[in-house]
């Protein structure tokens, strides 16, 4: 009797553990494996010229400097150090950046459209401090300029951006349009005006005053002519020329 009882007991604990088994097969086969990390778009811009101390944060997340001709792919960080400036080309538009000095911003961009199709590249600069001047090719794909404080929407436009100290975003806009959007509100900014974001009231514009005139990123390229290649969204090599004055 004694053995009949070990035996049910031996087969019940084999039953038991073959259907956990089981079970644990079916929940592993209903598993979905992890989604692959989205590609980084490559070569969105370039370094194109540089004064004093330029650098980019790696992927690795180390700093290194940045010389003319330095790939730049979206989600890359640029500082600039003391008396210094970066300029910046975009592979797509030929749209110019410039980063004056104790400044960082984070470029990103996706492109919107096949490179076979024109590669156009949806632009975004997080400012996190400092200065920065763009002019921006008309007629291309968005740009935007990003900070805690609020939003710039850039329709083809020359313009500074500003991010103070106290948290304020300001825009002057030398020509075209610039939208400035915060969480309040929004206000166009039209050339020869200044618009101000705040971190708790609606963005206003008004005339902007001599005073107001940021002048630092004149002349600053010098003259001449670059050539550089780079590798569009479908892996071609392609070679951009440049003329900057």
């Amino acid at each position: 009797m004694q053995k009949l009882f070990l035996i049910f007991c031996l087969l019940a604990l084999h039953t038991m553990a073959g259907a956990g088994f089981s079970n644990a097969k079916d929940g592993a086969s209903d598993a979905k494996p992890a989604a692959a990390p989205s590609a980084v778009e490559k070569d969105i811009a370039l370094v194109l010229k540089t004064i004093g101390q330029v650098q980019v944060n790696t992927a690795n997340g180390a700093w290194q400097d940045a010389p003319k001709g330095t790939r730049l792919h979206a989600g890359m960080q640029l500082r600039t150090g003391n008396e210094s400036l970066a300029a910046v080309v975009f592979t797509d538009d030929k749209s110019l950046l410039k980063v004056r000095s104790n400044s960082q911003v984070a470029i990103n961009g996706k492109r919107e459209t096949p490179a076979s199709a024109g590669g156009r590249i949806a632009k975004t600069i997080a400012m996190q401090f400092g200065e920065l001047w763009a002019k921006v090719t008309k007629g291309t794909a968005p740009f935007r300029v990003e900070t805690p404080s609020g939003v710039a929407a850039v329709k083809g436009t020359i313009f500074y951006a500003i991010l103070t100290d106290d948290g304020k975003f300001i825009i002057v806009c030398l020509d075209g349009l610039v939208e400035l959007i915060n969480q309040f509100g929004s206000v166009l900014v039209k050339a020869g005006e200044t618009g101000i974001s705040s971190p708790d009231q609606a963005p206003e514009s008004h005339p902007t005053t001599p005073g107001e005139m940021p002048n630092w990123a004149n002349d600053s390229e010098g003259n001449g002519d670059m050539e550089i290649e780079f590798q569009d969204g479908n892996g071609q090599k392609k070679k951009l020329k440049i003329r900057y004055q």
